[in-house]
């Protein structure tokens, strides 16, 4: 019986010890595909988005490649998260990229980072900072 027990406790450990990096890979997959999302950073001036030789290849949110790897990035996300509010959020994420609306489903996907960090007491990667330029910001 004590077996049983000191297994099953270790089981339990083991299980909340994999936890975080579960949410880790949330949080990762989300803030990377916030990234993918964002267009050029429009100041209000004119600019050119070639200032040096690496930008010439630098595809941006609007990009059909970009919003399908978001897309597929968010869709992961959505498979593993548990929390109902993330869950909402990355559920209209993958709507709008499936239908190729980069913004909103950025917005969503900010929103869905917001809960997710929350879920995570505040710690991980894009909770101290998401992108913050863009067309659209998240409030």
């Amino acid at each position: 019986m004590n077996k049983l027990m000191g297994l099953a406790l270790s089981v339990a450990a083991l299980a909340l010890w994999a936890l975080p990096s579960v949410a880790q890979a949330q949080l990762a997959e989300v803030n990377e595909a916030i990234k993918v999302l964002t267009d050029y950073p429009g100041v209000g001036k004119r600019h050119t988005a070639f200032a040096t030789p690496e930008d010439f290849t630098k595809t941006w949110g609007a990009d059909v490649r970009n919003i399908d790897k978001a897309a597929g990035l968010l869709q992961e996300a959505l498979n593993k998260t548990t929390d109902a509010k993330a869950r909402a959020q990355l559920d209209l994420a993958v709507d709008y990229a499936k239908a190729r609306l980069h913004k909103e489903a950025r917005l969503s996907a900010q929103g869905a980072l917001y809960y997710l960090c929350q879920a995570a007491g505040g710690s991980g990667e894009g909770c101290d900072k998401v992108p913050k330029f863009g067309s659209y910001v998240a409030p």
